[in-house]
């Protein structure tokens, strides 16, 4: 959370914001986003949360470019698109819809 609110705020581009973080594992090898199986869900029916996991899709397919810092390796996320497969019954499917 720490390394994308300064990424957010530097985005700003305001002289007047300064951001420090201080981060345990600085290669982010252990943190929870690498460990965790990840997945993006576009399925909520509030307005704030499909604009928030649209805006977070988008930050991930340009990750390498946006990311990517002069005289080093571009990052690699390994995000791979897929969908999700429900399966529900006749009597639920109004539900899901």
């Amino acid at each position: 959370m720490g390394a994308s609110t300064a990424y957010q705020l530097a985005l700003l581009g305001s002289p007047r914001i300064k951001v420090c973080v201080i981060e345990r594992d600085p290669t982010f090898v252990h943190c929870s986003a690498m460990l965790s199986a990840a997945g993006i869900r576009q399925q909520f029916s509030l307005k704030a949360n499909i604009e928030l996991s649209m805006y977070g899709a988008e930050f991930i397919r340009a990750a390498s470019k946006d990311l990517h810092v002069p005289g080093s390796d571009a990052p690699l996320l390994q995000f791979k698109e897929q969908g999700y497969l429900f399966l529900a019954s006749e009597k639920s499917e109004e539900t899901l819809r």
